[in-house]
């Protein structure tokens, strides 16, 4: 909590019903307001668990506060030569724009209002218009990474299906679930290298095409060899 008499620090809490793992973002500023001593080093770092669709609740949350910072003070640094620093209050809009931004912005070429499952909320928890618009918007991004992943499946283009259109299938539920949409299979197989299908990368014949793609160890050729004909 901020260290400063009749200073009580205003918040915001994020809400988030998004499946995957934001990535932790680490900013340079806390809630005390000390310059030096013990309250000098700040750094927060803010971070939401996902949230596998059907857990209870089903939405996490994330306090965020009003913040201090140290920057140089050009002034006081030019007139006594020192590296002389001041506290600059920082919002906690601020803090909740910068956020959201780090974790929903940066979507190119996604349908309006498509971004995953994130938002401020006017309390403490959700209400359920809010819960509605989170899954709104995080379905409508989701289907259209489903599209992609489809379209790139289709294309045989296995490389080009991210994660993140794995995750958009699970979320999604059964009715979206495909071949390429497995985590666990897809980790264990590749694109032929003559036909672009999907095969276990253990295979040593392409089950699509027939061809060749991994040299026959030579004991299973000696196996085929020696083999007697049957009847």
């Amino acid at each position: 909590m901020a260290e400063k008499r009749g200073f009580e620090p205003r918040y915001i809490f994020l809400c988030s019903i998004y499946p995957g793992q934001f990535p932790p973002q680490r900013r340079a500023y806390g809630t005390s307001i000390h310059s030096t001593g013990k309250g000098a080093s700040r750094s927060t770092l803010f971070e939401i668990p996902p949230v596998p669709r059907g857990s209870r609740p089903p939405f996490a949350t994330l306090q965020v506060f009003d913040s201090f910072e140290c920057i140089p003070n050009l002034q006081q640094m030019s007139a006594q030569n020192t590296r002389a620093r001041s506290d600059r209050p920082v919002p906690v809009e601020e803090i909740v724009d910068d956020l959201l931004a780090c974790w929903t912005g940066n979507l190119f070429n996604v349908p309006r209002d498509a971004k995953p499952g994130l938002m401020a909320i006017a309390g403490t928890t959700p209400t359920q218009r809010e819960l509605s618009q989170l899954e709104s918007q995080q379905t409508r991004l989701f289907e259209y990474w489903f599209h992609e992943g489809e379209r790139h499946h289709r294309q045989n283009e296995w490389k080009e299906i991210t994660d993140s259109m794995r995750l958009a299938a699970e979320w999604l539920g059964d009715d979206y679930r495909r071949e390429w949409s497995h985590l666990a299979i897809a980790r264990a197989n590749s694109p032929c290298v003559f036909c672009g299908k999907s095969i276990p990368d253990t295979a040593l014949v392409c089950s699509h095409c027939g061809r060749t793609v991994r040299a026959i160890p030579p004991e299973l050729a000696a196996l085929q060899i020696n083999t007697p004909p049957t009847a």
